[in-house]
């Protein structure tokens, strides 16, 4: 299982994210916490943390090569946010997107490659679609489009599926339904 994941959201593997995460204050508003850099590669057991609720991962999509295999379009809206409308809408446009439930309750709108492409193709594709779903304002990543030196690490993203199938992070099917880890698998 651990595999499976990595091998969806592969990205830089010399840093990725921490997010120590505060507490909802249940007013619709973003949850808060401390999140940083941490310039260590990017191990199976982090995998696996992320996976059992231990410690949330953060990837950072561009590699060294300013490729990547995936984006996403983070749509920072929470309260309320009706995540089987925005479903419906990229179904109505057949575009080929998976819908996550971000840790504040918006929406990680995921775009996956069979192959890597340039992290510039990636965000200007990301940038074309967040227009046509509405959200021009939401930010993409990778938020770079390329890694000025080896020190630079770019941004990162909390991934979906922290603590497995008992996350609040999980991806919607075409019916606007949660679905779980296994489930998530075959909808990428």
């Amino acid at each position: 299982m651990i595999e499976r994941f990595k091998n969806i959201f592969i990205g830089l593997e010399r840093a990725h994210g921490v997010t120590k995460v505060g507490h909802s204050n249940g007013n619709g508003t973003k949850v808060q916490g401390k999140s940083f850099i941490k310039r260590d590669t990017v191990t199976d057991e982090l995998w696996q943390n992320h996976l059992q609720g231990v410690e949330s991962l953060g990837i950072i999509p561009i590699n060294d090569d300013n490729q990547c295999q995936w984006g996403c379009i983070d749509i920072d809206s929470y309260a309320g946010f009706d995540h089987k409308k925005l479903v419906n809408k990229i179904k109505s446009l057949d575009l080929p997107l998976v819908v996550c439930r971000s840790k504040s309750g918006g929406a990680h709108v995921f775009l996956f490659t069979d192959n890597y492409v340039t992290a510039k193709l990636m965000q200007d594709k990301l940038t074309q679609i967040k227009a046509v779903l509405g959200y021009s304002g939401s930010e993409v990543f990778p938020k770079q489009t390329e890694l000025k030196s080896e020190d630079d690490t770019g941004n990162f993203l909390n991934l979906p599926y922290f603590n497995g199938d008992g996350t609040t992070r999980y991806a919607f099917n075409n019916l606007g339904e949660a679905v779980n880890l296994e489930s998530f698998f075959w909808a990428v």
